[in-house]
């Protein structure tokens, strides 16, 4: 056991209760994993117009999260992270007390909105925290936090679905606010502690994406691997609708449950069997065993098979969530790290935007096998970019290290 979680020591203690805040928040994150059954069978929305508001909902998070970016590089990571968390809160209590129809998803809408703006500021207050050497399993510890409660929560929310749909709204919102109480008692703004620096002298994002002209390539591609990402939680659990009416809700928790599970087991150890293997390497070992478990949920004819590609999924999703942020924050400069990972997490949204939006069409006239082959092709041409890439960054790495050693 003790080298099962070596991955996880050392670290400063505010990392440990950023996981605490996380685990918290996860274990009530009941809406959004549900939203696309809210709105086919609550608000009785087809497939088509589920994937639209889907879109829709992406679409309006884009700006929130290069707002989140900014703010983050400027006023502070804990500021944006309190205040876009407890405004999420307020808009998922309200649902709560009785709110449906189109309010509802009105409210739902600008709940994400608000949590998106903290998504730039809480990668960048982890890296604050850590060390390059440290942060992939740092990373992969938030990770492992979230799971830990999406262990728990797919399966309340899937109880409580049916007939006391607003008590996971109170539920959520609750334990957002817990969350945020977790990180105002024991954690500081560590950014606010840097050199000032003039407005002049700060870099620009421009500047940061020209200097390693690789994290645009990398976030290109990172698009079409959450394309295919977005089809768990839009083109999975429509088709478990499909396939198991009714029971398709309990079905899909479960599976999710048994997602979480896997993560909590085999995180640790994925993250130290990678721990030396190049990141976008590892994301390439991801993209292979996503489109395996694509071409699985086209071809499995019974729900121990489903489970079994859930299980691919997972061990995919690990790879390649273990290594992302850890990549992109140890490329870049602090001062813009939040304007940056708001760049990225924007090409991403792009993603789940379209992927939800393209499919919902698609379903309209093909089936649901044709959209899973589809989805497999795509990421398989993710993960042949990522290898070419990597062979680009190791070829610039060596090139300035030879460099540097020639003019000494």
């Amino acid at each position: 056991m003790k080298l099962y979680f070596d991955a996880y020591r050392g670290f400063p203690r505010e990392v440990y209760f950023l996981f605490l805040a996380k685990l918290v928040n996860s274990m009530g994150m009941f809406i959004m994993p549900l939203l696309t059954l809210i709105m086919t069978q609550k608000l009785a929305l087809t497939t088509d117009a589920a994937g639209k508001v889907a879109a829709l909902l992406v679409l309006t998070q884009a700006p929130c999260v290069i707002l989140g970016g900014k703010l983050a590089d400027s006023i502070g990571r804990m500021k944006v992270m309190v205040g876009g968390s407890l405004g999420g809160a307020l808009f998922y209590l309200v649902c709560g007390f009785g709110l449906t129809g189109y309010a509802m998803l009105a409210c739902i809408i600008l709940a994400a909105d608000l949590i998106s703006l903290t998504v730039p500021a809480a990668e960048a207050l982890l890296a604050d925290y850590t060390t390059p050497e440290q942060r992939q399993g740092a990373y992969s510890l938030l990770y492992l936090g979230g799971n830990i409660g999406m262990a728990v929560s797919p399966i309340l929310g899937g109880l409580l679905f049916q007939r006391h749909l607003s008590l996971l709204f109170l539920l959520d919102g609750a334990t957002t606010i817990a969350g945020v109480l977790i990180l105002l008692l024991n954690v500081r703004e560590r950014f606010a502690r840097h050199p000032a620096e003039t407005a002049a002298r700060q870099p620009t994002l421009r500047s940061a994406l020209k200097a390693a002209p690789y994290i645009v390539g990398f976030a290109l591609l990172l698009f079409l691997y959450d394309f295919c990402y977005a089809q768990w939680s839009f083109l999975l659990p429509a088709e478990f609708g499909s396939r198991f009416g009714a029971g398709g809700a309990k079905l899909y928790s479960v599976l999710c449950s048994a997602n979480a599970v896997t993560v909590i087991a085999l995180t640790p150890l994925i993250t130290r069997l990678t721990h030396r293997l190049p990141p976008l390497r590892a994301i390439a070992l991801a993209g292979a065993l996503y489109a395996a478990a694509y071409l699985g949920f086209a071809l499995a004819p019974a729900y121990g098979l489903l489970v079994v590609c859930g299980e691919l999924f997972t061990l995919g999703e690990i790879c390649s969530t273990i290594q992302i942020g850890a990549f992109v924050s140890t490329h870049i400069p602090a001062a813009c790290l939040g304007r940056v990972t708001a760049f990225t997490t924007f090409v991403r949204g792009a993603a789940y935007a379209v992927g939800p939006l393209a499919m919902g069409g698609l379903l309209t006239f093909a089936t649901y096998h044709a959209g899973w082959y589809i989805t497999a092709g795509v990421v398989c041409c993710g993960g042949l970019g990522m290898v070419l890439l990597n062979r680009q960054v190791r070829a610039a790495e060596e090139f300035t290290f030879s460099d540097g050693k020639s003019e000494n």
